[in-house]
């Protein structure tokens, strides 16, 4: 990618998760980076497209964090499964946390308004950015049948949109960023509430 654009997408994601989108603007972008507003309006056109780029750049990378992951040859107990599900949230979760104004901003630009025009693209996105994950929780769908116990749509939105609720209380300094807390984390999202007030 063009090194200007790359400086533009960048300073618009960091923009977006200092403020908010109610705080952003082509011209704060451009005036952070000391450029003027033809160069960014020549790369992106409107400030919408700018910020579908900026998500849309964040999601891929999200979903590309499956696509070298090794899953093992023989996964078929309930502990095999455990430990997969670990490694695949643990590589999501740090992901998020690392890159802390990118999280941010994705989470915010996905809870707006203004990604109801791609909504009814989503499944497209998954496969397109996704198809790894997906394919693993269908992989495992196939040996568990989790899907008559829930949705595809729920199990997502449990997973992946709670650990990024824990990610961002992480990069924000409202939760420890610790290996205990990491732990106490994915204890709570693999377990649940009823997990935790089952008997040992």
């Amino acid at each position: 990618m063009d090194t200007n654009k790359t400086a533009l997408l960048l300073a618009a994601i960091d923009i977006v998760a200092e403020n908010g989108l109610h705080g952003f603007s082509m011209k704060k972008v451009t005036d952070r980076l000391g450029v003027s507003e033809a160069l960014i309006y020549k790369h992106f056109g409107t400030k919408e497209h700018l910020l579908h780029t900026c998500f849309e750049s964040i999601h891929r990378k999200i979903g590309n964090l499956f696509s070298n992951f090794e899953y093992p040859v023989n996964c078929s107990t309930g502990d095999d499964i455990y430990r997969l599900v670990k490694s695949c949230w643990t590589l999501y979760f740090d992901f998020l946390v690392k890159n802390g104004n990118a999280t941010l901003f994705y989470f915010i630009y996905r809870d707006s308004s203004y990604v109801n025009h791609i909504r009814e693209h989503d499944e497209e996105a998954k496969i397109t950015f996704f198809k790894n994950f997906v394919g693993f929780f269908n992989t495992m769908d196939s040996t568990f049948h989790i899907y008559e116990k829930t949705s595809s749509d729920h199990l997502w939105t449990y997973i992946l949109d709670t650990t990024g609720i824990f990610a961002k209380r992480v990069i924000r300094g409202e939760l420890p960023d610790t290996q205990e807390s990491v732990e106490n984390i994915w204890r709570l999202i693999s377990r649940g509430m009823l997990g935790l007030l089952a008997p040992e």
